[in-house]
């Protein structure tokens, strides 16, 4: 039996790297969208200065709850992920109703069981953090707290700083 000699050697075989070039493009591309749209749920304010601030809590593996960042300007707009409401009569039309989109979010969550004192009253699980520029008046900040209390949202929070004024 005659083996055949190997005059030439052959090349040895090199990885694809097209597919896996893509996916990192596709990466890429996710990521970007993906914090783009993080950036959409707070606005750029000068929040207000509370000493006896709290920390929020930190969120675990376990237990991600969704809160609804709802942003105050100074001139009274209500902007929640990036968009403009407002209850204000002298906008209707121009802005839509924040409390009619306080009322949609609230329907896609559970409800607390029925308040034994109240039994119509069967609040939302649905939380949100109000943050208000330092400059709002308050009548501003107070119509999301209405509309919130309106659409039986009772889990509400409001944003401030630990920095002293002046302390940057």
């Amino acid at each position: 039996m005659a083996r055949k000699r190997r005059t030439e050697q052959e090349p040895e075989p090199k990885p694809d790297l097209t597919p896996m070039i893509d996916i990192v493009f596709n990466l890429i591309i996710f990521f970007m969208i993906v914090s783009e749209l993080s950036n959409l749920t707070v606005e750029q304010l000068e929040l207000p200065y509370a000493s006896e601030a709290a920390d929020p809590p930190k969120p675990t593996a376990d237990k991600m709850e969704k809160v609804l960042q709802v942003n105050v300007l100074p001139d009274g707009l209500v902007k929640i992920n990036g968009a403009g409401y407002s209850d204000d009569p002298k906008l209707k039309g121009v802005h839509p109703s924040l409390k009619e989109f306080i009322e949609n979010e609230a329907a896609g969550y559970e409800r607390e069981p029925p308040d034994p004192n109240n039994p119509a009253l069967s609040p939302s699980k649905m939380k949100v953090n109000i943050r208000a520029d330092k400059e709002t008046m308050f009548k501003n900040v107070q119509q999301v707290f209405d509309a919130c209390q309106k659409c039986g949202v009772y889990k509400t929070s409001l944003a401030a700083t630990k920095e002293a004024p002046g302390a940057k």
